[in-house]
């Protein structure tokens, strides 16, 4: 039995290319810093797992690779007792791009709404008898609350990260773009960079590129394809079809829709099928995800970490609950992503009642600037004061307890936020 170990095991990605590798028989182990459902959910179904600090005893001395996060950098103790064994070692961007030559490949990359649009083409081929292998951003309820789903056909869908240029790793046969935005700053350094990467990126694509012709900056660049372009857009007969159809509510998830309606129109699936995919979809894990009740006041989890992110999931609250009080509470995500997009931050949250600021979550591997006093958690806190009731606090617990004593009957409260932010409503929920 091969053995294979990944360092940042519990990761949203590499987790799901652990589950495929356990799924095909190899023998895997990997480590982590925190235990997390995640991991669990690996140990569960044979994989070693250690938790805590990393130790050159976690890696095994016979694996064939190690894969590791983007994060996990060359002094790593277990990278350092790879290098001294030989062991090859691959980014994950890297093993998942040599898997996927195994394939017929399916990506779907944009600097907002990837998660929802992979599950989305995911469901919609695995009902139209495509049985894909799927690699997915988040857990997806139709895969068991999963990130992975096994296929035994030739497609494999997966969400093409553009941080770090992992995308580049891929060569689709058909790709989604659902946009380009001002994302991962601290690693391109400008918007044009951003724009480069989004057009070689399209450039792998053989068959179909889906474009969302909404979306200026798509539509700025210039790039070169054997593929056919398919442009789609909200406006059309088709949009209102869907809008119709769909639970997942707000103007970006009718977007979303449209973008896997028509990849899988591209693919020959049937409109019956694809409606009904799109009827039967209540959306994804921490994706304004409704997690209970407290104090009659609706809980609910959302990703968003980015301002384009924080306006649509908003604007989806406020189309579901026009005369609820909407209070938001926030946890920013990386430091430099707060620094560099700080002005859009101030003006992210207009739709909010209410807003709560909870301290940057600092991002383990990413943090290498020095945080400025007039562009972080707790000046955007004083800033948006000015327009409505706001709180800034440096803990959670803190937090938790303005929530308890503020919350009111028919409240709608969002916990958002890329980092450990679901915690709050883990607490407050008591699960």
């Amino acid at each position: 039995m091969k053995k294979i170990h990944f360092i940042g095991i519990g990761g949203i990605g590499v987790s799901a290319l652990a589950a495929w590798y356990l799924a095909n028989g190899w023998k895997v182990s990997g480590s982590d810093r925190e235990a997390s459902e995640i991991t669990k959910t690996l140990a569960k179904k044979g994989a070693k797992i250690h938790i805590g600090a990393h130790r050159t005893s976690f890696l095994p001395k016979d694996a064939s690779y190690v894969i590791h996060t983007a994060a996990i950098g060359l002094s790593n103790p277990e990278r350092a007792a790879a290098r001294h064994l030989g062991i090859a070692q691959l980014l994950y961007a890297e093993a998942l791009g040599l898997l996927a030559k195994k394939y017929k490949v399916i990506a779907v990359a944009g600097a907002h709404g990837k998660s929802t649009t992979t599950a989305m083409v995911s469901l919609m081929l695995a009902r139209a008898g495509f049985d894909p292998t799927v690699f997915i951003g988040t857990k997806v309820r139709e895969f068991g609350m999963s990130n992975f789903r096994k296929g035994k056909s030739e497609w494999l869908v997966i969400e093409a990260d553009e941080f770090n240029r992992s995308f580049l790793n891929y060569f689709p046969y058909a790709a989604i773009v659902t946009n380009i935005d001002r994302e991962h700053l601290e690693y391109y350094k400008s918007f044009a960079n951003i724009k480069r990467a989004f057009a070689k990126f399209i450039s792998h694509v053989s068959a179909y590129a889906i474009l969302n012709k909404e979306n200026k900056y798509l539509n700025q660049i210039r790039f070169h394809s054997a593929a056919k372009t398919r442009w789609y857009g909200t406006n059309t007969a088709r949009a209102r079809e869907l809008k119709k159809l769909l639970k997942v509510l707000g103007a970006h998830n009718l977007s979303n829709a449209m973008a896997a309606d028509t990849l899988a129109a591209s693919l020959g699936i049937s409109k019956n099928i694809r409606n009904k995919s799109l009827l039967a979809f209540h959306g994804t894990w921490r994706r304004f995800e409704f997690r209970g009740i407290y104090k009659s006041a609706r809980i609910y989890d959302d990703y968003g970490h980015h301002p384009t992110e924080i306006k649509a999931t908003l604007g989806g609250a406020r189309e579901a609950f026009p005369r609820s009080r909407i209070w938001c509470v926030f946890q920013p995500h990386h430091t430099e992503r707060l620094a560099r997009l700080f002005g859009e931050f101030t003006k992210a949250f207009d739709i909010a009642d209410r807003i709560t600021i909870v301290e940057t979550y600092k991002v383990k591997g990413r943090e290498h600037v020095r945080p400025r006093n007039d562009k972080n958690a707790s000046r955007l806190g004083q800033i948006l004061s000015k327009k409505r009731p706001t709180d800034y606090f440096k803990s959670q617990k803190e937090t938790i307890a303005r929530i308890r004593s503020g919350v009111m009957p028919g409240d709608v409260v969002i916990v958002m936020g890329a980092g450990d932010i679901w915690n709050i409503t883990k607490t407050l929920l008591g699960r």
